[in-house]
Formats: structure tokens, sequence, C-alpha cells
């Protein structure tokens, strides 16, 4: 129409340039189509200009204002419900994220969260705490949907778990940590006392009637010395065996410590000469420290019972015929930790993370009682420990860290 209008007007200016009228209203026309397109054609794709403004700067909040011309007023409207919907889903994605921060941030499991392109990109406080090499190596090692159990050198077992769920249509990867130390733990020494009452049991009620048989062949056969020797003999396996299974009891009947105010440092310095006669004349047992005060509360009578376990393993790893045996006994008062460290014959990885299990031992015969029990004393305190072999050195070391609530600054 603006065209034609154009054209008209052109060629009435050439034919008939005496007919200004006719121009004047070919003008006025052409004057009033443009005005027209304006409204209907210019007034919408401004407003679609300033509408694709908002969204590039992501400015949910503005609405475009209404012309009163019917096409762009068509266009505003749409373009602000759209801007109402935006806004809308914005603000519960923005809640719904908020709330899961704040899940993660509380949840007692380690939570990992990636991107689309299984790049972790936001953890909580759990997991940054027990993220560790080996952790994140099993992680690593995970297919998708996967769960394994693991325990290690700390004593620790945790339950890993790859999932995935949905966003936006795209599937995302997340890593899941739950320490299961406890459960498994509490498991073990149900079972633990279960089987040693029903061991106590059986071995009571046999070798009661055997040991009194036993007195009564020893007083029909007296004057023979044979028999006699024969029938202590037999008495002295009786007793080893009640001894043996005495030795399980004595775990399970494990006594809550009564916690008392102690200077670590000088009670460890009075227990080394013990802890000499407990070793063979080919190790030698050195102690570091600073000679500074370690104030902490601590049942004695447990802990000196663990440290002497510890330094017994210690020096069977090391054997009676290994020259310059060596085990050091090193307090840290700045870490609040204590190792014992020793030259022997190392574990592996593997033997590591089950030498704190009921009834596992890497000597033969053993009860693996020893190292069960020193890790009943130091839980029953609420120290952390581990015990490994470092591939660098070949040294092995068994560290405890005591819970800062139990300890004492006098800074």
């Amino acid at each position: 129409m603006v065209v034609v209008l154009t054209v008209a007007l052109f060629l009435t200016g050439i034919f008939f340039p005496a007919q200004r009228w006719i121009m004047a209203v070919i003008a006025v026309t052409l004057l009033t189509v443009i005005a027209l397109c304006y409204r209907s054609v210019a007034k919408p794709l401004k407003a679609v200009g300033n509408g694709l403004y908002l969204l590039n700067s992501q400015d949910f909040g503005s609405r475009l204002r209404k012309t009163g011309q019917h096409d762009a007023d068509k266009v505003i409207n749409l373009f602000n419900g759209m801007m109402d919907t935006l806004k809308t889903e914005r603000l519960k994605l923005m809640e719904q994220n908020l709330l899961l921060v704040k899940l993660m941030e509380v949840s007692p499991l380690g939570i990992a969260i990636c991107d689309f392109d299984d790049n972790i990109i936001e953890t909580n406080e759990v997991f940054r705490k027990l993220q560790t090499t080996a952790i994140s190596q099993l992680l690593a090692d995970l297919r998708p949907n996967e769960t394994r159990v693991t325990r290690h050198a700390t004593s620790q077992v945790y339950r890993c778990s790859r999932l995935s769920f949905m966003d936006t249509g795209f599937q995302r990867t997340c890593y899941i940590i739950e320490v299961l130390t406890e459960d498994i733990v509490e498991l073990e020494r149900a079972v633990f006392r279960t089987i040693v009452r029903t061991i106590g049991h059986e071995v009571n009620n046999t070798l009661g009637p055997v040991i009194s048989v036993l007195d009564s062949l020893g007083e029909m056969n007296s004057s023979d010395p044979w028999v006699n020797r024969v029938i202590a003999g037999s008495k002295d396996s009786c007793r080893n065996l009640v001894e043996f299974v005495r030795g399980y009891a004595n775990v399970v009947k494990l006594p809550a410590p009564v916690l008392a105010e102690v200077d670590l440092s000088n009670e460890i310095k009075a227990i080394i000469p013990v802890l000499r006669t407990v070793v063979s004349d080919n190790v030698k047992i050195r102690y570091n420290s600073d000679n500074e005060p370690f104030i902490t509360h601590l049942d004695m009578m447990l802990i000196e019972r663990a440290i002497v376990n510890i330094v017994k393993n210690a020096a069977e790893s090391i054997g009676d015929t290994a020259e310059n045996g060596m085990i050091d006994i090193t307090l840290d008062r700045e870490q609040r930790r204590l190792t014992i460290t020793d030259n022997g014959q190392g574990l592996s990885e593997e033997t590591s993370a089950r030498v704190f299990t009921p009834f596992f031992s890497t000597k033969r015969p053993d009860r693996g009682l020893g190292l069960m029990l020193v890790a009943d004393i130091l839980r029953s305190h609420g120290a952390t420990f581990s015990l490994a072999t470092d591939k660098t050195t070949g040294l092995t070391t068994f560290s405890i860290t005591l819970t800062a609530a139990y300890f004492i600054s006098r800074d």
C-alpha cells in the first residue's frame, strides 16, 4: 500500500502538476498509511526488542508497558505472561536449590554433586572431611548406580555409592559416602558376644565332667607316676582351654572407661620400663616427646593396656631374630597424637583394613584379640586411630588421635 501510494503521488506530480489537491489527498493518505504501519508493525517490533533485552539481561522482574495499540498490546501481554512464568519457575528453582544445599549441609552423609560431564562441582562438609586419596580412588572406580562397602586402615567402614538423578531432562551423577563404622562394629560385637557365650557354655559344661573324671583316675592310680604325669598334663590342657575362652570373655566384659585428668607424657614415661620387659632383647624402645605437659582426660589403666598390646604387636612383627629392631613412641602435643612406629615386617593395605576385626590375625596360631581389644579401648575414649605401613619407608605406624573434647590445653 505504501509503495502504491508513493508511485501514485510520483505519477500525479509528473502528469497532473496542476491538480495539487489530488497530490495532497494522496500525500495525506500515504502519511496515514505510514502511521498505521508504524502502530501495527514498528511498535510490536520495538516491544519485542525491549523484551529480548530484558530476557538477555535476565531481568524477570521488569514488565513491558502497554502502548494502546491492539497488535502491540497482544505481543506485550504474551511477553509479560511469559516473564511471570519464568519468574515463578526461577524462584521455584532457587528455593529448591536452597533447600538442597541446606539438606546437604545437615545430612550425616557425605554428598557430592557433579555437572553434566561428571565433574564434582558441589560437596557438603561431611564429604570434604571424609574425602581421602583412597576414597577418591574408590569413587572414581565406581560404575553408574554401583555401591561398595570398604574398610580402611583407619578402622573406619564406609559405604560409597555412585547414583544419578534427572535435572532439566538430563542425567547428572552424585556420590554418597556413608560411615558404617558404629553399625558394623556393634554388629561384630554382637556376633562376637554370641559366639563367646556359646563357646564358653559348651567348654565349661564339657570340661567340668572331664576334670572330675581325671581327678578320680588320679586317685585310683596314685601309685603310678606315668599315669599321674599323663593326668596332670591332661588337666593342664583343660585349664589352658578354659583360660583361652576366658580371654575372649574378658574382651566382651571390657569395662567402661573411668576418666580422670592425667599428664599423658609422664604416664608414658612411667610405663616405658614395663614395655621393655614385653619385647625381645633385639628390640629397642625410644620415647620421643617435647617434655611439655600433655593434659587430657583418660582411663589410664585401659590406655596402658592398649599401649602394651600395641607394643607387643610391633615387637612380634619385628621378630626375635631381626637385628636393630626399633619401636619409636612419639607424643605430639600440638596434634594431640600418639604414634608407635616399628621397623617390622609391615602390613599390606588389605591386612591393614582387617586387623581390627574379631578373630583376624596375621600370626598363626593366634586368637586375634590384641588389636580388637585396643580398638574397643580407643573407641570408648572417642579417639581415632589407624595402623598402616608406609610404602616409602617400610615403617609401620599405629597412630592415635585424641578427640578435642578429652584434651585440655594449658596454653
